[in-house]
C-alpha cells in the first residue's frame, strides 16, 4: 500500500510539473526563507540560469534588495489581512545582467496558520512597458501638435487638453479646461446639435467626423473640423480651425448667388451694378467700378461704381484705351495688376489696382487703398466675377437681339397656345368630374379648375329655378360670398351684363367685353391685359333642359375666342350631364327616399290617351335608356286588342316605334321607343318612376327622389311639363338593403340542381369566354348529357339569373 501511494504521488507531481512547464508565464515556489523550491521552464528560459543554479538559492539572485523588501511587506500584508494574492511590477536581473520588466502575482503558503513560503506567477511585460513608453512619446507629440487634441471621460469631463486645443478656444493654460465638461468649448445650441446628431453615430460606429462651431473663452465663435473617436473609458477629440476655409467657402457660395443674379439681369446697367456690388459685399473691397466700352466714342466709360469709388472717381476723366491699365487690360484681353505701397489715402491710378477685362464689353477694376492688401485669391475671385458678367452680357444681348422675333413668334402661337391650355383645363375638369360625389363638390371642382389655371380671374355656377327664372344656389371661386348671395336676389337680366339671361334663353354661350382706355402709348410693345375685362356665361345643358349656368370672368380677351366657344359649350353639356348623373347617383345610393304620388289626366301622355280611347288598363313595367336620350319602355296592357293600341301608337308623334313582345289571353306587353317620356323627364329632375298605372284616361304615377333633392322644384317641373297633374301624397320611406349573401340565396332558390351544375360547369370550362374555350358538344359530353338537354338547362338557368337581377321581386 505504501509503495502504491508513493507511485501515485510521483505521478501527481509529474503531472503538475508538466502543466507548469506548458504555460507561458514563469511559475516558482519559495520556502519561508526565500529560497527557490521549484521553478518551471519559463523561469529558466527568461532568466538565463539553469534550473540547478536556481533551486536552493535565495531569490536575491534575481531581485534587488529594495524589491525584496517591497515583496516582504506585501507578504506580511497578505498574512495579516487574509487576502489570497497580490500583484506587483518589478525588475528581474537575468544571468547576463540585463533587466527584465515583469509582473508578479504572489500568493502565500500557510500550513495550520503558519507561513511556510510563497508561490508566484511571473509574466514578462516588456511589450507593455514599451507600449507605455510609446504612449508617453505620443503624449509629448500631442502636447506639441498644431491641431487641438483632448480626451473626456465617460461623464464628458475633460481629462486631457493639449496646448493647441486650449489656444484655439482662447485659454492660456490647458489646466484651465481640465475638470470642466466639453460643453464649455461650444455654444449651447451647438452642444444640443452635437448631442443630437454626432453622439448617436459615435456610440454606434465608434467614430464621427464633421464640422462644428466652437466657442472661445471671450464668447467669440469659430468654425472647426471635428473628429471624435470612442474609447472604452471616454472620447478622444481632434480639432482644427477652418475659419479661413469657411470664409472662402462663403465667398464662393456668395459668388454662386451673384452668378445666378447676373444670369437673371436683363440690361447692361444691371449687370454692371451687380458686378461692383459683388466686389464690395463679397470680396470686401470698398472701391470698385465697371467701365463699359462705348463703341461710338471708342472709349471706356463708367457703367457702375461702388459708393466709395463714386465719391472719389466720378470727377476724373474717363480712362483712355492706350493710356491706362484698364485700357491695356481691355485691349490685351488679360488681367493687369498694379501693386503700389503707400499711404492709405492714395487711391485709383495712384495706388494699387486690379483690372480684369470683361470680354468685348469693358473692364472690371478693383481699386485698393494703401491700408488694404490684395492677394492671388482676390484676383482669382475678381476674374470669376468678370467671367460671370461676360456671360450675363452675352445672354442679355442675345435676349435683346431675339426679343422682337420671339414676340412675333409668341403672338403667332398665342392663339394656339391659349386654345391648348383651355382644352387642357376643360379636359382636366371633365376628368375631375368623375371623382365628385355631390353637386356642390362638382361645382367647386369646376370653378377651382378654371381659376387655378390662371386663365380666368373668377368662376361661379348657379342653379336655375325654372319656376321663378332666378338663380337659387351658387358656388364660386374668386368671388366674394356677398356677391354670390346677391346673385340669388337679382333678376337674370341684371347678372353679368345680361349674359346669363341670354345664355339661358338661347342655350348658347354669351360673352360681353368691357374695354377701359386710360390713354394711348405708341411706345408700348403690347396692349395691357388689365385694360380688358371679359365675362362669359355658359349654359349647362342636359338634353334640351338648362340645369344651370357657368359664369367666367377674365382679364384676357383671347380666352373667349371663337374656337374656344365650341370647347366651352361642349364643357357645358358635359357638366349638365354630370350634374344629372349625380342626381341619379344620389337616388341610387340613398337609404331613405322621398316618395311622390301624382294623378294626371293629360291627353298628351300616350298611356292616358290609350286607356281613355280604348277603356283599358296600362301598367308601367320597366324602362331602358338607350342612345341619344331615347327610352325603351315596357308596359302591360289589358282590356284592349294589340292592333288597336298599335294603331294609336303609330299616330302618336312622340312614339318612334311600338311592338308587342309577348301576349296572353287578357293582355300583352307593349314595347315602345320614345324620346319624350315621363321616365326620361323624371331622370332629368334627379328622380325615378317607381310605378305608373293608367285606367280609363286617369293615371297614377309614383316617383322616388333622394332626401337631398329639392322636392318643391321636382313638383314644379312636373306641373309645368304635364297638364292636369296633381300631387296627392308625399311620403318618406326607408329602403330595405339586400345583402350579397341574401341575393345569392335568392338566386339559388330559383335554380334546380341540374341547372346550377350546368351553369357552373359551363362557367369553369370557359364556355362563356370570348372566344369560347370549349364548345357545347364538348361540355355536354363531359357531363354525360345531350347537347339539347345542356342547352335547356343553360337557358332556364340563365333566365333565372337574369330574373333575379332585373325583376323587382328579387331586388
Amino acid at each position: 500500500m505504501a509503495l502504491e501511494n508513493t507511485v501515485n504521488r510521483e505521478r501527481t507531481d509529474h503531472s503538475i510539473e508538466s502543466i507548469e512547464n506548458a504555460v507561458d508565464d514563469g511559475i516558482y515556489q519559495l520556502d519561508s526563507d526565500g529560497r527557490f523550491v521549484t521553478v518551471n521552464d519559463r523561469v529558466v528560459d527568461a532568466t538565463g540560469y539553469d534550473r540547478d543554479q536556481l533551486l536552493g538559492r535565495h531569490v536575491s539572485v534575481l531581485l534587488g534588495d529594495a524589491t525584496i523588501e517591497r515583496i516582504e511587506r506585501r507578504i506580511s500584508d497578505l498574512v495579516r489581512t487574509g487576502e489570497e494574492t497580490a500583484t506587483l511590477e518589478l525588475d528581474v536581473r537575468t544571468a547576463t545582467g540585463s533587466v527584465l520588466p515583469c509582473e508578479l502575482r504572489l500568493s502565500v503558503l500557510l500550513v495550520d496558520g503558519e507561513f511556510v513560503g510563497t508561490v508566484g506567477v511571473v509574466r514578462d511585460i516588456t511589450d507593455r512597458v514599451e507600449r507605455e513608453h510609446e504612449l508617453s512619446r505620443r503624449s509629448a507629440m500631442m502636447e506639441s501638435a498644431v491641431d487641438g487634441m483632448g480626451f473626456s471621460d465617460e461623464a464628458g469631463v475633460l481629462r486631457y487638453v493639449n496646448p493647441a486645443l486650449a489656444d484655439l478656444h482662447g485659454y492660456d493654460d490647458p489646466a484651465d479646461l481640465i475638470g470642466t465638461t466639453w460643453h464649455v468649448l461650444f455654444p449651447d445650441d451647438e452642444v444640443s446639435r452635437l448631442e443630437r446628431e454626432a453622439l448617436p453615430i459615435l456610440l454606434e460606429q465608434g467614430y464621427w467626423r464633421g464640422e462644428a462651431v466652437g466657442e472661445r473663452a471671450d464668447g467669440s465663435r469659430f468654425h472647426q473640423d471635428h473628429s471624435l473617436t470612442a474609447l472604452d473609458d471616454g472620447i478622444v477629440c481632434l480639432v482644427r480651425d477652418v475659419s479661413e476655409r469657411k470664409a472662402r467657402e462663403h465667398q464662393l457660395e456668395a459668388l454662386n448667388g451673384v452668378s445666378r443674379e447676373l444670369m437673371n439681369a436683363d440690361t447692361h446697367d444691371d449687370i454692371a451694378r451687380i458686378g461692383v456690388e459683388a466686389i464690395e459685399n463679397v470680396l470686401g473691397f470698398e472701391f470698385a467700378c465697371v467701365r463699359l466700352f462705348d463703341r461710338d466714342a471708342n472709349r471706356l466709360e463708367y457703367g457702375a461704381l461702388t459708393d466709395g469709388a463714386r465719391e472719389l472717381l466720378e470727377t476724373r476723366t474717363a480712362y483712355d484705351l492706350d493710356a491706362t491699365l484698364a485700357g491695356s487690360a481691355f485691349r490685351a484681353e488679360s488681367t493687369r495688376i498694379q501693386l503700389v505701397s503707400g499711404d492709405a489715402s492714395r487711391l485709383a491710378d495712384e495706388g494699387s489696382s486690379v483690372h480684369v477685362p470683361i470680354g468685348p464689353y469693358g473692364v472690371l477694376s478693383l481699386l485698393v487703398s494703401g491700408a488694404e492688401a490684395v492677394d492671388d485669391s482676390d484676383v482669382s475671385l475678381t476674374e470669376m466675377v468678370a467671367m460671370g458678367m461676360e456671360a450675363a452680357f452675352v445672354r442679355a444681348d442675345r435676349t435683346r437681339l431675339f426679343r422682337t422675333q420671339e414676340r412675333e413668334l409668341r403672338q403667332q402661337h398665342q392663339k394656339l397656345e391659349t386654345l391648348s391650355r383651355i382644352n387642357t383645363v376643360n379636359t382636366e375638369i371633365q376628368t375631375g368630374l368623375v371623382a365628385a360625389t355631390t353637386r356642390e363638390e362638382l361645382d367647386r371642382t369646376i370653378c377651382e379648375g378654371l381659376v387655378d389655371s390662371d386663365l380666368y380671374r373668377s368662376a361661379w355656377i348657379g342653379l336655375l329655378d325654372g319656376s321663378t327664372d332666378r338663380i337659387v344656389r351658387t358656388v364660386g371661386v374668386g368671388v366674394e360670398a356677398s356677391y354670390l348671395d346677391a346673385i340669388t336676389k337679382r333678376a337674370l337680366s341684371k347678372i353679368g351684363g345680361g349674359t346669363v339671361e341670354r345664355a339661358i334663353e338661347t342655350k348658347e354661350m354669351q360673352i360681353v367685353r368691357q374695354y377701359h382706355i386710360a390713354g394711348i402709348d405708341d411706345s408700348s410693345e403690347r396692349e395691357s391685359d388689365a385694360d380688358i375685362e371679359a365675362i362669359a356665361a355658359v349654359p349647362l345643358l342636359y338634353g334640351d333642359q338648362t340645369v344651370g349656368v357657368l359664369v367666367i370672368n377674365s382679364i384676357r380677351d383671347d380666352v373667349f375666342c371663337e374656337d374656344a366657344i365650341a370647347g366651352f359649350e361642349a364643357l357645358g353639356r358635359v357638366i349638365g350631364f354630370a350634374k344629372n348623373a349625380l342626381k341619379g347617383r344620389e337616388l341610387l345610393l340613398s337609404d331613405s327616399i322621398v316618395e311622390l304620388e301624382f294623378t294626371l289626366r293629360d291627353p298628351t301622355v300616350f298611356y292616358t290617351q290609350v286607356t281613355a280611347d280604348l277603356d283599358c288598363q296600362c301598367e308601367f313595367e320597366r324602362a331602358v335608356p338607350i342612345e341619344n336620350g331615347r327610352i325603351i319602355t315596357y308596359d302591360t296592357i289589358s282590356g284592349a286588342e294589340p292592333a288597336a293600341v298599335l294603331e294609336i301608337a303609330e299616330r302618336a308623334t312622340h312614339i318612334e316605334s311600338a311592338r308587342v313582345v309577348s301576349e296572353w289571353i287578357d293582355g300583352f306587353v307593349l314595347q315602345s321607343v320614345t324620346s319624350h317620356s315621363m321616365v326620361q323627364f323624371a331622370l332629368e329632375q334627379g328622380a325615378s318612376v317607381r310605378s305608373a298605372v293608367a285606367d280609363g284616361g286617369e293615371g297614377t304615377v309614383v316617383l322616388e327622389a333622394p332626401q337631398t333633392s329639392d322636392v318643391r322644384e321636382i313638383v314644379a317641373a312636373f306641373e309645368r311639363e304635364f297638364e292636369t297633374l296633381e300631387l296627392v301624397a308625399k311620403r318618406d320611406r326607408e329602403r330595405s338593403i339586400l345583402t350579397a349573401r341574401e341575393f345569392r340565396d335568392g338566386v339559388a332558390e330559383q335554380l334546380t340542381e341540374k341547372q346550377r351544375a350546368a351553369l357552373e360547369a359551363a362557367y369553369l370550362a370557359g364556355y362563356y369566354d370570348w372566344p369560347r374555350k370549349t364548345t357545347a358538344e364538348e361540355l355536354a359530353d363531359s357531363m354525360g348529357v345531350s347537347s339539347s338537354t345542356l342547352h335547356q338547362h343553360l337557358r332556364k338557368g340563365g333566365l333565372s339569373l337574369l330574373s333575379a337581377f332585373f325583376d323587382d321581386e328579387l331586388r
